[in-house]
């Protein structure tokens, strides 16, 4: 007992010294205002125990390594060794005074109260420890400081960031700041649960899953906010500190703001780079949820600091590029994920020191986040409103074509009801099986019918043309100009294009489409259609090319094949725009095939339109780049020919970047 005592005396003796060179006293008045608060971070000391051994015992050794601060905010980053900091405090006053380190993520926290040497007041907790193990309940740490000269230590360990801003206050005036934080934070919980309970009005209401993703992103934003602040282990866990041991846990909920995001932006309709952007911050975001439960909280750390700053930017920059590209709601995002930056970037700059400590820097994180949170809502009701605004389009879109083809029904519905009264009564019998012959032609009459409208059109239209043009210049066959007559030579090719796809349409519905199998050149096929097509490409300055070798031989019916070639050339000059390029090119294959292909550098073909290029269910009719028509005739020929050849064709094509058909048929001596 007397060596604990010579030792206590020994280290104040110390201490006293230390002190004298090292720090200042913190001088409480005996007049003590019941408003009293003093920021007392810039007068602390500071020690990094790097051996991890130091006690309260042993620290008195150390005095004179301790460093004084001098900043409004103690800010230490992530540091893994126990922190030490000490103060001296003459309180004069009759009255306590209350001593509150106001960050509230710190795992433990031992204080010291030392008087003449002898600790007269120990007393741990911290965000690892039930919240029950306070000297003062509260969202931040709090400790007495009782009236008298007070030598102050505190050793803080934290795996996390290590904060420490410590103030001085009156009871009084520690009640007054309890109650404005808690009016503060009460309206920021309260402005949440209006937000979430209006979204879920809305989802309730119209049943947009877009709504659930937004209440999860404030849900989440809220949570973290209040846990920055204290609050979600007051009132949420209280009696589950290792919530707090595995803090990225709680960061990681900012994986809903990720998924709210790739929802509301739909990235995937307008870029798929942004798209893979977004779902790339999201799959970094899920090892943070593992990581704890595996002993590497540092690097799920490290992780959710590095998605949680980068990510954020990569996100307001994908709201921005989609804002560009046309997305209005879009633009709400934006904004709105600019108040939440800026907020949490000043909360983090005041709390570094960087701006003024002073309430609305403190607190710009929650300022920010409700910003974001009433922006983001004004984005969701647009984004609905787009979407209902969508959605309208289509039903309409989908009942003009229902009325269509119910217009069509009822027309071939009056034309059977006819056909069949004209009918005897010796035909009756025969009914069931032309009824049942009827369905099974059904589709095909109604594919006929308006291939042959669209003919008849088409033919009707050219020769209108042709006719019209050539009764103007009748009387006056030299006023003809060049525009003139290359308008009648177009029409005049067009008609017969129509015509001759027509004749092997109808050979080949007519026939068993039996083709010949001849060996000729290659060659001289293509060169002989080049020659036939050359003047429609010259009409719009496109440059014709063939690459392949002169004694090329190919097995094949030549006539199916020059139809096929011919269709090709001219649906490529058809979508190729003025000063294009077409090129014709065949390959010998190492297995023992021909590869024809013919490359355009036209407007292109979306990946929908390639699909469904060679169906009959398509479109019939598309206009060219300089206006021109076409029956569709040629696209089902190409396949059936080739088809009917034993050949393939397939098409590689790109918007905006031009279409290749490639076919490939047997070589002549492949003797396949």
């Amino acid at each position: 007992m007397i060596k604990r005592r010579i030792y206590y005396s020994c280290f104040f003796f110390i201490y006293f010294i230390a002190s004298a060179f090292a720090g200042r006293v913190i001088n409480v008045s005996p007049g003590i205002d019941r408003l009293f608060e003093k920021s007392i971070s810039k007068y602390l000391n500071v020690y990094i125990d790097s051996s991890q051994s130091l006690s309260i015992e042993s620290i008195s050794s150390y005095i004179d390594r301790f460093e004084r601060w001098k900043k409004d905010n103690v800010h230490l980053g992530t540091n893994q060794n126990p922190i030490w900091f000490y103060t001296d405090i003459n309180n004069q006053s009759n009255e306590d005074v209350i001593l509150q380190i106001g960050y509230p993520i710190l795992d433990t926290i031992s204080f010291y109260l030392v008087r003449n040497g002898v600790v007269v007041k120990e007393f741990t907790t911290g965000s690892s420890f039930e919240f029950e193990k306070r000297e003062i309940l509260g969202n931040y740490f709090k400790f007495i400081i009782p009236p008298g000269q007070n030598q102050v230590f505190f050793r803080v360990r934290s795996f996390y960031n290590v904060q420490f801003p410590a103030t001085l206050y009156a009871w009084k005036s520690l009640n007054y700041e309890n109650s404005k934080e808690a009016l503060l934070q009460g309206i920021y919980i309260g402005f949440v649960v209006i937000i979430v309970l209006y979204n879920l009005f809305f989802y309730l209401s119209i049943r947009d899953s877009i709504y659930i993703w937004y209440i999860l992103h404030v849900a989440a934003t809220a949570i973290i906010t209040l846990h920055l602040n204290g609050y979600t282990f007051k009132y949420l866990w209280p009696k589950l500190p290792i919530i707090n041991q595995n803090e990225p846990i709680i960061y990681g909920l900012g994986i809903f703001t990720t998924l709210f995001s790739i929802k509301f932006l739909r990235p995937e309709t307008f870029s798929r780079f942004w798209n893979k952007v977004l779902w790339g911050i999201f799959w970094l975001n899920v090892p943070v949820f593992i990581l704890p439960f595996v002993g590497e909280k540092l690097l799920a750390n490290m992780v959710v600091q590095l998605v949680g700053s980068f990510g954020c930017f990569l996100m307001l920059v994908a709201g921005f590029a989609l804002m560009l590209r046309g997305y209005r709601p879009a633009v709400f995002y934006v904004i709105a994920f600019s108040f939440l930056l800026v907020g949490v970037i000043l909360s983090i700059m005041a709390r570094m020191n960087i701006l003024p400590n002073i309430p609305v820097f403190v607190h710009a994180s929650q300022i920010g986040s409700g910003l974001d949170m009433i922006m983001l809502s004004l984005a969701v009701a647009d984004r609905v409103n787009e979407g209902l605004r969508e959605r309208k389009k289509l039903k309409n879109q989908l009942l003009k074509e229902a009325v269509e083809k119910e217009n069509i029904i009822r027309q071939q519905n009056l034309m059977l009801k006819d056909e069949v009264d004209r009918q005897t009564s010796d035909l009756k019998k025969a009914n069931t099986a032309l009824e049942k012959a009827a369905q099974e032609l059904k589709a095909k009459n109604e594919y006929q019918n308006k291939l042959l409208t669209i003919v008849g059109h088409d033919l009707k239209g050219s020769l209108a043309n042709v006719t019209g043009l050539l009764e103007i210049y009748r009387d006056k066959p030299e006023t003809i100009d060049r525009d003139t007559f290359d308008l009648m030579y177009t029409s005049a090719l067009n008609t017969t294009s129509i015509l001759q796809n027509l004749l092997v349409f109808a050979q080949i519905n007519n026939s068993d489409l039996r083709p010949g199998k001849f060996v000729f050149n290659l060659y001289t096929l293509i060169s002989r259609v080049i020659s036939q097509i050359r003047p429609q490409a010259y009409n719009k300055h496109i440059d014709l090319s063939i690459d392949c070798a002169k004694e090329t031989e190919i097995s094949a019916d030549e006539f199916y094949l020059e139809v096929v070639l011919r269709n090709l050339l001219a649906n490529a000059i058809k979508f190729t725009p003025q000063g294009g390029k077409i090129k014709v090119q065949v390959k010998e294959l190492p297995s023992g095939q021909i590869e024809l292909s013919v490359q355009d550098t036209g407007v292109g073909m979306s990946a929908e339109r390639v699909e469904k290029f060679f169906s009959k269910n398509g479109d019939f009719t598309t206009v060219g780049t300089s206006g021109e028509r076409g029956t569709g005739i040629g696209r089902i020929l190409i396949k059936e020919l080739v088809d009917a050849m034993k050949g393939t064709v397939s098409i590689a094509s790109e918007l905006g970047k031009g279409t290749t058909f490639t076919l490939t048929f047997n070589r002549a001596n492949s003797g396949k």
